[in-house]
């Protein structure tokens, strides 16, 4: 796979994230913020654990190198 398609699957998942954002923000309120998301993720032991292994392996793979 190059990576010029790779950088546009990610770039239109980003878009796509941003897009569901503003809706649920300025929408009629039927939708979760990223915020209200992560807030009832967290609430929950395993999500937590999820929460702190994604942080773990995000900082490993953009700081330790």
């Amino acid at each position: 796979m190059s990576s010029a398609v790779l950088v546009t699957g990610f770039a239109l998942l980003l878009a796509a994230m941003v897009v569901l954002e503003v809706l649920a923000r300025f929408g009629d309120g039927r939708r979760a913020t990223l915020g209200d998301v992560t807030d009832a993720a967290v609430r929950h032991p395993v999500g937590r654990t999820v929460a702190l292994l994604s942080w773990l392996w995000l900082g490993w793979h953009l700081f330790v190198r």
